[in-house]
């Protein structure tokens, strides 16, 4: 923010180079920061709900673009009449013109790769150690008994007896979230989501269905894994 800040109040972009210095650099402080907070709350409260899907965080961003830009030109006038500014703007343009500029950001943020968090090192000891298994591997857990079964990519399913409370507390580094009293699932694993009357199961990358306590659907529903997918 205080990078933008700067540039914006040395270069005066969108004409605001005609501004004095000190007005122009409250003006761009004020406006970024009101915006910076729109958008930061949208990204926390809003943007979840739409899922972690590639798609989904596109459409929360479009969806943003859409909603937060339409105040932004009643907002440029305001902040220039809070610095002694006199100045007669045009709905019209101004939200084109912001529209253009977030989907833009949109389109440089997505088009660029991003890498895989790294997975956490496999420990010497614990339910992978003894699976032989590496945290990439892992899809799901389910308690069977005093066993728990993995299930593992390569359709490998082996039964190990462990508690299912430890075998928590060792998954809790990685990406995934326990969606019933016996039962974790890997984040990445999730394909889809399937409905039986009010109970729902997640089907896994292999094929697998794991199912879905009440107690924590609300978990899974923030994960946005409870959405029928082909």
């Amino acid at each position: 923010m205080v990078a933008a800040i700067a540039v914006a109040a040395i270069a005066g972009p969108f004409g605001t180079w005609q501004v004095p210095g000190p007005q122009r650099t409250l003006f761009w402080a004020a406006a970024i920061l009101v915006n910076a907070v729109k958008w930061g709350l949208w990204f926390r409260l809003v943007a979840p709900r739409f899922g972690e899907s590639l798609r989904a965080q596109i459409g929360s961003v479009v969806v943003a673009a859409l909603l937060l830009n339409a105040t932004l030109p009643f907002e440029i006038a305001w902040l220039m009449r809070a610095v002694g500014l006199d100045v007669g703007l045009a709905w019209g343009p101004l939200y084109v013109t912001a529209m253009t500029i977030s989907l833009a950001i949109t389109l440089v943020v997505f088009a660029v790769p991003r890498a895989a968090p790294a997975a956490p090192p496999l420990p010497a000891t614990g339910l992978l150690a003894r699976a032989n298994a590496a945290p990439a591997d892992l899809l799901a857990v389910e308690a069977e008994d005093h066993y728990l079964r993995l299930h593992l990519t390569g359709g490998r399913r082996p039964l190990i007896l462990y508690r299912f409370k430890d075998a928590l507390a060792e998954l809790a580094p990685l990406d995934g979230a326990q969606v019933h009293r016996g039962a974790w699932v890997a984040a990445a694993a999730v394909a889809g989501a399937e409905r039986e009357g009010r109970k729902w199961r997640l089907r896994l990358a292999d094929g697998t269905r794991i199912p879905v306590s009440d107690s924590f659907a609300a978990v899974a529903r923030e994960r946005g894994w409870l959405r029928t997918r082909l």
